[in-house]
């Protein structure tokens, strides 16, 4: 959480994003690998971040006055260096409460798992199929607690969102 990428001090932001951008997890490493027709808008810096024991969280984020009759299918967070081509993507957040929204000219606000885990966790040698657990894998044992999260690529633990449009 304070590597290359400084959660508490570097400017952490998302964007809004359309359909119109293909993700691949494989090869994006940068913002400007969404096309700028995909983004819908950006927000500000996050406020409020904190970085405890691997969890990052911040306030609420409101994006004021979205242009009305796109669709936001995707949130996207990110480190904005100033240049897109340096600013290191985050998260990508595909799934959320009220995900896809379709805007209506007035604000969206993305709200924060208000749990444990808050914007994401970062986990250390969770396997997805954990050995003598008797389950047939990590997501399972999550589904069958019924908990909005999905473990991710890497260990991240990424719980869902709720997007509210205003």
């Amino acid at each position: 959480m304070q590597g290359n990428i400084a959660w508490l001090t570097d400017n952490i932001k998302l964007a809004l994003v359309s359909s119109a951008y293909t993700v691949n997890l494989t090869t994006d490493q940068y913002f400007n690998v969404i096309p700028g027709g995909a983004v819908i808008q950006s927000s500000g810096n996050f406020a409020s971040k904190i970085s405890t024991n691997g969890t990052a969280n911040a306030a609420n984020v409101t994006c004021s006055t979205v242009p009305s009759g796109s669709t936001v299918t995707y949130v996207v967070i990110y480190k904005d260096t100033g240049l897109s081509s340096t600013s290191p993507l985050i998260l990508y957040i595909d799934t959320a409460t009220n995900l896809p929204v379709t805007t209506n000219g007035g604000d969206i606000t993305v709200q924060w798992d208000a749990g444990t885990n808050k914007i994401f966790t970062l986990f250390e040698g969770v396997a997805e199929r954990e050995p003598g657990t008797g389950l047939r894998s990590i997501r399972d044992w999550l589904r069958g607690l019924r908990i909005p999260a999905r473990l991710g690529p890497g260990g991240l633990w990424i719980p869902e969102p709720r997007i509210v449009l205003g």
